[in-house]
């Protein structure tokens, strides 16, 4: 089995560093409770359970799967329920268990992304969906630490699949937008976030370069403020069609 990415590392501060803000994220519940209720549903890479524990609350029947005893004991304190100990692409259930299934910013961590695809239409009857967020700003401190760091000579290479690519691969069925939301955010706290190296794709940077990219940020936005219109995107497919996909799709370059 292809080595996995373990996020037991940032269970911590997980939550606070993927947040949608609260407005966005009861219109996106509200809509999601509409779609789900009465179904079964699996959630790959539930992790700290920040969309399964407001639907379980409400109501909707989500059973979920990860592989981070951290992140999901932290679900557990929140209130999550019905988890299993699992890899993405070796599923412990029977065939067509579920009629809707999903994953939110998993597929792009696990180098056998189509296998675990093929798992989930094999244990699902009817749906896939995934939580796309949507930001636009004209300033982004990720990107422009990434090109930092690129033009020093570290390019990382994510090992599977973004689901954000998934549109591109396969028209959805059906897409639900939510928002768009107006937010001034104090660059201050994504420096932050970036100095902690919070995000995957930032944990094999080399420390030199890392130092470099940071004080490059701070000297540019230490003290300013950012403002983004935020918005996310459901979007569903027939899960037999992103089985196609699994079976015999070009993977992103």
């Amino acid at each position: 089995m292809p080595v996995r990415m373990p996020f037991d590392r940032v269970a911590g501060i997980y939550d606070k560093t993927r947040a949608v803000p609260p407005r966005l994220m009861g219109r996106l519940l509200s809509l999601l409770f509409d779609e789900l209720r009465g179904k079964k549903v699996l959630e790959v890479g539930v992790g700290t359970g920040r969309f399964a524990v407001p639907l379980q609350k409400s109501g909707v029947e989500i059973v979920g799967v990860d592989i981070s005893p951290k992140m999901v004991e932290l679900g557990l304190a929140k209130g999550l329920r019905d988890v299993a100990y699992a890899d993405a692409a070796r599923l412990p259930f029977a065939p067509r268990s579920f009629d809707v299934a999903t994953t939110n910013h998993m597929l792009h961590l696990i180098p056998d992304w189509r296998e675990a695809l093929l798992e989930i239409a094999r244990v699902t009857r009817e749906s896939y969906f995934t939580i796309l967020e949507r930001t636009d700003s004209k300033f982004n401190l990720q990107r422009e630490y990434h090109e930092i760091v690129r033009a020093g000579g570290y390019d990382w290479k994510a090992p599977g699949l973004h689901e954000r690519d998934l549109p591109d691969l396969v028209t959805p069925d059906v897409v639900m937008p939510v928002g768009p939301i107006h937010e001034v955010t104090p660059a201050e706290s994504i420096l932050a976030e970036l100095e902690r190296r919070d995000y995957s794709s930032q944990w094999e940077v080399p420390e030199a370069l890392h130092r470099e990219a940071m004080e490059a940020l701070r000297s540019r936005w230490s003290g300013k403020e950012i403002a983004r219109d935020l918005s996310t995107e459901i979007h569903f497919w027939r899960v037999d069609r992103l089985a196609d996909l699994a079976r015999k799709g070009p993977h992103p370059s």
